[in-house]
Order: C-alpha cells, then sequence, then structure tokens
C-alpha cells in the first residue's frame, strides 16, 4: 500500500525524478523547497506522513538542527537523509546522533530505481528476514547490470561514432543513416533504461536526426551531420560523467553485484525437507536445469518462503512420524492467494497406501519414493515445471537489445513474472509455440522486421488474435503511436522505460486479459469450467491418453436433494451450496486434474494417469469434507448437505468421452438409488450391496446442522 511522504530538497530537478520514481511505485509525495515550507507541511495534523526525504545542504542552513529540533517536539516520521556528495554526507554522518534517528543516509548521484527499493525498504520494517534479502538480492542484480552497461557504453559511444563517419562519406546511403538510428535508438533506450538520462537525451536527437536527414538538401544534411558530431562529443562527456556517477553510487550502496543469493530464474520450486544433504542435490540439480530452488527446512520457513518467493511449484518431504502436518502445509500452501493451482509434489521413504490417498487429497501431481534417483528427480522436476497452470505471468520479450531485454527481465521477474527473452524475430512463431506467452512486449526497431509487422502477423493467426501487445519504442510521435494500435497492439511504452510505468502497463494488461479468460471459461457461481471449456480440455486428456497409453478417471457428481435446498433455504442458500462445493473442488486434487460445472447441481472431475479405485478414496475424502461444511439459509437457519457420485475409468469403462460420461452418469444413478452420499465405482458391486441396504440408514438427506 502507498505511503505518505514528505520531499524536502531544493534542488528542483532532482526533487521531480524523485517524485516521479516514489509516484510510480504507488506512494503520495508532497514537495517542499524549503525548510519552512516542510514546517508549514508538517503542521497540517490531516496530512500524516510515513517517511521524510530531506536533501542537504539546504539554503537555510543547518537542516540537522532542525530535525532535531522536530524530533524533541515529537516528531516520529521516518527520516531519509540525502547529501550532494559522497564527502558531504560523510560529514553529516559525523554530526547524526540517535536523537535524530536517521533511518538511512545516501548521497547524490543516485540510481532512481534503486533509491525507490532503498525508500520501499526503510518504510516496511514489518518485513520478514527473507523479503528483505529478496529485495536486497534485486537491488545487487539491477547494480550488476547498471555496473555492466558502464563498462561497456564507452565501447557502443564508438561504435556509433564510426558509423556516423559512414554515413557521412555516404550521404546517398539509406542503410547507412539507419545504421546510425538503430545504434542510437539502443543506447538511448538501455541507457536511459539504466539511469544513463543525459546520454539517452543526446542518443534522442541523434537518432531523430538520422531518420530525417534524408529528406533534407544537401547543404542543410551538411549542417545536421555538423550538429550530430557536436552531439556526439557531448554524449561522450556525459557517458564518462555518468559513468563515474554510476560507479560512485554504486559504491554508496554497499552492495557488491557478485553477492546476489536468489536469482529471478525461469522457474522457481520451493524444496521443503530437514535433510540438508537432499536439499544440496535437489539444489545442485535446480542449477543444471536454470530452475531457482528454494530451500525450507521446516514448515514454517516454509509458508514464510512461499509468501516471499513467487512460486511455480513444490517439492514436500512426508515425515514418517508426523505424516499429517506435511500434508497439512501442502492445503496451506494451496490456500494462499495465487497459488491455487500450485503443483505440489511429496517424496517419502514410506509409500503407505494411507499416506499416497492423502496426498492425493492434498493435490499432489507426484509422490516419490526415498531415496531419489537422479534421473528420477530430474524427471520429477521438470513435471512439475511443465503442468504449472495460472499463477506466475508468461511474458515474452522479442528485442534485438540484448542489455535492454535483461532490464526489463529482471524488474519483471522480481514481480514474480516468467520471462522469456528473443533477440530475433524471425523466430517468434516457434518460440511462442514452445512458450506460449500471455502478454508480448515488442520492439518496433529490429533487424529485418520491424515490431509492426510481427504484430500484424500475430493477429492473423486464430491463436494469438486475443494475446496482450505492448509495443516498445523510441518513437513518440502521433503516426507512429496510431500505426501500433492500427497493426493490432494494445499500448505503447516509450524508451527509456520507467520500471513502475511499464509494471504498471503490464500488469494491466495481464488482469483485463485473465479477467476476459474467465469470464468465458469459468463459470461465476462456482469458479470451475464451464461445461464447454471442461468439455474441450477432457477431449486434450483423451488424446493424451490414447497417445501415451495410460489411463485417466472421471468423476460425476451430483449435489443431494437440490431442489429442496432451494424450496427449503431459499435460492440464495443452494447459489451457496454450489459455490461452496465448487471452493472446495478447487483446493483439492492436483493441478493438472479438472474440475467443471457440468449443469446445474451437477460437477465433473478429471484426473489424469490415475485408477479409479484411487480416485474414488480421494473423492471420499472430499465427500466427508463436504458433509461437515455448514451453510446458511436465506432466514438464517444452519444446514448440511452431501453430494453422491459416479466415476468411470479410461479404457476400461469405454473408450471415448461419450462412453466414459454414460457409465459415470449410470453409477451416479445407482449411488442416488443406493440412498445417495456415496460414490459409486463398480456396476456389478453396486447392484450386490444394493439388495443388502435395504435396512441401510446411510441416508444423504439434508441435515439441520448439529445432528
Amino acid at each position: 500500500m502507498g505511503k505518505q511522504i514528505l520531499l524536502v530538497d531544493s534542488d528542483l530537478q532532482f526533487a521531480k525524478l524523485v517524485a516521479s520514481v516514489l509516484e510510480g511505485r504507488g506512494h503520495k509525495i508532497v514537495q517542499a523547497d524549503s525548510l519552512k515550507a516542510a514546517e508549514a507541511a508538517l503542521n497540517k495534523p490531516e496530512t500524516p506522513y510515513d517517511l521524510m526525504i530531506v536533501g542537504s545542504p539546504m539554503p537555510q542552513g543547518d537542516e540537522l538542527h532542525w530535525i532535531l529540533e522536530r524530533r524533541r517536539s515529537g516528531m516520529i516520521t521516518k527520516l531519509v537523509l540525502v547529501g550532494e556528495s559522497g564527502k558531504h554526507i560523510e560529514s553529516l554522518r559525523t554530526k547524526i546522533t540517535a536523537d535524530h534517528a536517521v533511518a538511512l543516509s545516501v548521497h547524490k548521484p543516485l540510481i532512481p530505481y534503486i533509491f525507490g527499493a532503498q525508500i520501499d525498504r526503510t518504510i516496511d520494517d514489518d518485513r520478514s528476514e527473507a523479503a528483505a534479502q529478496k529485495m536486497k538480492d534485486f537491488e545487487t542484480m539491477f547494480l550488476a547490470l547498471v555496473t555492466k552497461y558502464a563498462r561497456v557504453l564507452p565501447n557502443r559511444i564508438n561504435e556509433l561514432a564510426e558509423a556516423i563517419e559512414r554515413a557521412k562519406n555516404n550521404p546517398a546511403s539509406t542503410d547507412l543513416s539507419a545504421e546510425v538510428r538503430g545504434l542510437a535508438h539502443k543506447i538511448k533506450g538501455t541507457g536511459g533504461s539504466l539511469g544513463f538520462r543525459r546520454v539517452s537525451e543526446l542518443m534522442a536527437y541523434i537518432e531523430d536526426a538520422a531518420a530525417t536527414v534524408h529528406e533534407k538538401p544537401k547543404e542543410e544534411q551538411l549542417i545536421i551531420w555538423a550538429e550530430v558530431d557536436r552531439k556526439l562529443l557531448e554524449v561522450k562527456e556525459a557517458g564518462d560523467s555518468e559513468c563515474q556517477e554510476i560507479n560512485e553510487a554504486v559504491a554508496a550502496s554497499g552492495l557488491k553485484p557478485q553477492q546476489a543469493t536468489h536469482n529471478p530464474a525461469m522457474t522457481r520450486i520451493l524444496v521443503v525437507d530437514d535433510d540438508r544433504g537432499f536439499l544440496d542435490i535437489v539444489s545442485e540439480l535446480g542449477k543444471q536445469r536454470l530452475v531457482e530452488i528454494v530451500r525450507a527446512s521446516g514448515l514454517k520457513e516454509a509458508l514464510e518462503q512461499a509468501v516471499v518467493y513467487p512460486l511455480d511449484a513444490a517439492l514436500i518431504n512426508v515425515l514418517p512420524d508426523h505424516p499429517e502436518q506435511c500434508f497439512g502445509l501442502a492445503r496451506q500452501l494451496r490456500e494462499l492467494p495465487g497459488y491455487e493451482n500450485l503443483p505440489l509434489a511429496f517424496v517419502s521413504g514410506q509409500a503407505l497406501v494411507k499416506n499416497m490417498v492423502e496426498a492425493a487429497h492434498a493435490g499432489a501431481s507426484l509422490y516419490l519414493d526415498k531415496p531419489l534417483a537422479s534421473d528420477a528427480l530430474e524427471k520429477a522436476v521438470q513435471h512439475l515445471v511443465n503442468i504449472r497452470q495460472g499463477g506466475r505471468p508468461r511474458i515474452l520479450i522479442c528485442d534485438d537489445d540484448e542489455f535492454f531485454c535483461n532490464t526489463v527481465a529482471l524488474v519483471l521477474r522480481n514481480e514474480g513474472m516468467i520471462v522469456r527473452i528473443l533477440n530475433d524475430p524471425s523466430k517468434i512463431l516457434d518460440t511462442m509455440q514452445e512458450y506460449p506467452p500471455e502478454l508480448l512486449l515488442l520492439d518496433v526497431m529490429m533487424p529485418g522486421v520491424t515490431g509492426f509487422e510481427v504484430c500484424r502477423m500475430l493477429r492473423q493467426i486464430p491463436r494469438w488474435q486475443d494475446l496482450p501487445i505492448i509495443f516498445l519504442t523510441g518513437q513518440t510521435g502521433v503516426e507512429a503511436r496510431l500505426e501500433a494500435f492500427r497493426s493490432g497492439g494494445d499500448d505503447y511504452l516509450p524508451k527509456p522505460v520507467v520500471n513502475e510505468e511499464l509494471l504498471t502497463r503490464v500488469k494491466v494488461r495481464l488482469d483485463r486479459s485473465r479477467m476476459l479468460k474467465d469470464r468465458s471459461d469459468k463459470d461465476t457461481t462456482t469458479g470451475l469450467l464451464l461445461r464447454r471449456a471442461f468439455s474441450e480440455q477432457l477431449g486434450a486428456i483423451l488424446a493424451e491418453a490414447q497417445r501415451l497409453k495410460t489411463t485417466f478417471t472421471i468423476c460425476l457428481l451430483d449435489v443431494d436433494h437440490f431442489k429442496k435446498v432451494n424450496d427449503t433455504y431459499g435460492h440464495l442458500a443452494g447459489d451457496k451450496v454450489l459455490a461452496g462445493l465448487g471452493q472446495l473442488l478447487s483446493r483439492r486434487f492436483r493441478v493438472d486434474d479438472l474440475r467443471g460445472r457440468w449443469g446445474g447441481e451437477e460437477f465433473m472431475l478429471a484426473f489424469r494417469r490415475e485408477t479409479k479405485a484411487t480416485m474414488h478414496l480421494a473423492v471420499d475424502r472430499v465427500l466427508e469434507e463436504f458433509r461437515n461444511m455448514t451453510f446458511t439459509g436465506d432466514k438464517g437457519e444452519e444446514f448440511r448437505n452431501s453430494f453422491s457420485g459416479g466415476i468411470a475409468e479410461y479404457p476400461l469403462d469405454g473408450d471415448s468421452v461419450f462412453e466414459l460420461v454414460k457409465v459415470a452418469d449410470a453409477r451416479l444413478y445407482l449411488a442416488k438409488r443406493r440412498g445417495r452420499n456415496r460414490i459409486v465405482i463398480d456396476d456389478e458391486e453396486a447392484e450386490a450391496e444394493e439388495k443388502t441396504a435395504q435396512s441401510s440408514t446411510a441416508d444423504g438427506a439434508i441435515q439441520p446442522s448439529g445432528r
């Protein structure tokens, strides 16, 4: 949640820059250019501040004395002190006492995005140690990019200078002037995004000049190239100056780029085990497969890590003495926001049937035996990664500037997104087939083909007609913006990219896209797949089973006495029952299992690679949970309910979806004839049991709560 920040600094340019960064992070900024103005802002009781940033020196004089007086008068606001140089801030630190209560002291020049992260970390002192480490790791990796770019920037400028000379010597060559434009465009976008603002501004002039020079008379072309030469000299001076400032800022941060312990990997798996040797083996395997392993030696640590690090899957060791705690952890993980579809796997030295049923009920996609062979562990990790659905968004960045891509990818990955980089636009269709993204960030100026042409091509393919596409472009003129929308783009973002704006636009487009997809595929009452969407995915499961010669199971459920619920307790109560069962089903079973509302009070489930005998036990556990849920009628009365079900297995009970549904429906009917509140998996056994069930009291009728 954004905070209220008072920014006190007489350097208006610096204040404007910092305000834009912090506002992009959701904070509300009040600016004051003098201590007198700051005093007036603090004296407004209706505007309490969470943080105050004070620049030094201020024109009026001793700001430290002013801060001390405010502390003595009762001000408890957190304080950040910004000195004009490293030497200046060091002299201030010798005068700062505990009474000043300065939370953070830094000096100019600052890397804006890093300073924003430092401010967030200063404000939020309630964050866990793991969360603080995550933010520090991100700052470290961002600084690594900045310092690496500072080393290569002089070479990039020299390449541009050589290209300018070639273009001047061959004024008729549009290819050479286009080369100048492309090189300037890259330095402008990447340099500006990493904090080289003056270099970026000068590059914008060179890029525009190279784009229009052929439209001018020869005499005017000479003037334009002379001005480009002058700007190039300024670029070299600005580059040297900003590289020095960046290095000073990095040194002042106290962070060392090579010390990052967590990398924003393509995928991230939580492994929970008190065996450090096993954790070391899994971690090493993760490095080989470019999968980040988040380690946890206990249940409490596992939950904390899950809150801090966006996860793609979890692998949990089943403790022999307390297996129920491990299955409980799995359920807790799946109940965390965004983890409803988290793939789970369990590993155990005791392959007990009871534990395997509990694992299936908790949502395990795999149940592995210890000790694990390396190839089995590798296959398990790959399986968990492959079945990941929902949760972390998948982003594809298509841009020929590798530095720029890495910068954007780092920012997005730090927000929990899975990012793939593509530098060659000619390979985009093959890449998207292998890695179907939820959003595409597309550069406009690329060699061989423009981003506009790529976008038009994608919009002709039905699969990608609704894919959100955001253009990344240094061309901010009206015609370029219009062309972005004409070609089928959803939005455009000017280079250099402001990271906070990038995150906001990406999140908005992702949220809108997912909302539209959910509306078309999911039932609003239960949150489960509608019959059409379920049938499409069930057909895919059947095709997979036929191809791989595997099995799968479907289960048709029907809420018992649903008409009686509506008649007795009201239709709103009936909706509560449907919604409650939908939520329960969504939290149970595995990520790659299907859950759908078949129609009315009927629900359909599908379980990949599972027999009906195994899933009968797991569904029965869900029935037990559902029986214990309490619902409230329209008049406040409480009641409970149950459901009946029929299960069919491929290929044992049929080799087509139609046949399997027909068998499951028949067994559902048998369950109702036998008194409801049960799951039937076999026709002959059901008929035999029915003859002896006349005296049974197993009635699933609606019961008042408490019976």
